[in-house]
């Protein structure tokens, strides 16, 4: 015979490659499952602080109404926006949907305010002043005069409403 011996250095770096490509599609994997991990495990308002971090400009579904502009505030169940025209305080359980509209590229300056949805009913209710509320498709123009324990009592025109908090999916004040 007349042959050449087959190189098995030949064999040894093909079986490297093979070896090195399953590796990294497994590393790949793992991180994919991670990240889904991860977002498997967020709030919303864990996105809401993270939004607010950046300065996205979001669009909020809430309440039968679709509320455009920047999270300004976020803290425990309650996100803060302002818009063209109003500052928008959304009950985050309440809220339908929030999605990014526009990726800010200098990010955001969270402000401060309350911890709470309801510490901010608070405040408006010791502003006095009329404001929008929405839940479930429906809204009502009045003026928050208590916030009770589970429920928030408001009067519009003459009538009294006593809304269920958990229900209430945003208040929207004109902005000054």
């Amino acid at each position: 015979m007349t042959g050449r011996a087959p190189d098995w250095r030949e064999d040894v770096r093909r079986l490297e490659r093979r070896m090195r490509a399953e590796l990294r599609a497994e590393a790949e994997e793992y991180e994919r499952l991670a990240a889904l991990d991860l977002l498997r495990g967020r709030t919303l308002a864990d996105v809401a602080r993270e939004l607010a971090g950046r300065g996205d400009i979001v669009a909020v579904s809430a309440g039968g109404r679709t509320f455009v502009g920047p999270v300004v505030h976020a803290a425990g169940d309650l996100a803060c926006l302002r818009t063209h025209r109003e500052d928008v305080d959304v009950n985050l359980p309440a809220a339908a949907a929030v999605r990014v509209v526009e990726r800010s590229p200098s990010g955001g300056k969270p402000g401060t305010g309350p911890d709470s949805f309801k510490a901010r009913l608070f405040e408006h209710e010791g502003a006095g002043v009329p404001v929008e509320v929405g839940w479930a498709g429906e809204r009502l123009l009045g003026v928050v005069r208590a916030v009770a324990v589970d429920h928030v009592v408001m009067d519009d025109e003459g009538q009294r409403w006593h809304l269920a908090t958990a229900r209430i999916a945003y208040l929207a004040s004109p902005r000054a």
